[in-house]
């Protein structure tokens, strides 16, 4: 019950302050030399992305199950795992002696290899 009527006496002051503050009175008069009568803008605007910016997304790719990761294709010791999820990929592809396709992957480590398995679905753009 306090906080009911704390919370309505917290409106009701913020209903005050808005209301005086809408009914002050405006005093002074508008300088005839920053009147804007009417105005056309010839200048054009600069874009700012440039159609040489815009690059093609990556393929995205949802691992099912935990992956590891390792920082080059031919080392046997993992550098860390990727639980199941959605993961952004950097474009880079590489098929290996044995016929595996090894995705460079973003990490919270940096750049990083996985070898895609299986149960993975790969989503290209």
């Amino acid at each position: 019950m306090k906080k009911l009527a704390s919370f309505t006496v917290a409106v009701g002051l913020m209903a005050s302050i808005a209301a005086s503050a809408s009914a002050a009175e405006v005093t002074g008069t508008a300088d005839p030399a920053t009147t804007v009568t009417g105005s056309t803008y010839s200048e054009r605007f600069e874009t700012v992305i440039t159609p040489a910016d815009i690059k093609p997304a990556t393929p995205m790719i949802i691992l099912t199950k935990a992956t590891p990761f390792h920082f080059s294709t031919d080392s046997l010791t993992p550098a860390g795992w990727l639980s199941a999820q959605t993961i952004d990929t950097t474009g880079a592809v590489l098929t290996d002696a044995w016929g595996n396709e090894w995705r460079e992957v973003y990490t919270w480590l940096g750049k990083a290899w996985i070898k895609v398995p299986a149960s993975a679905y790969v989503i290209t753009p």
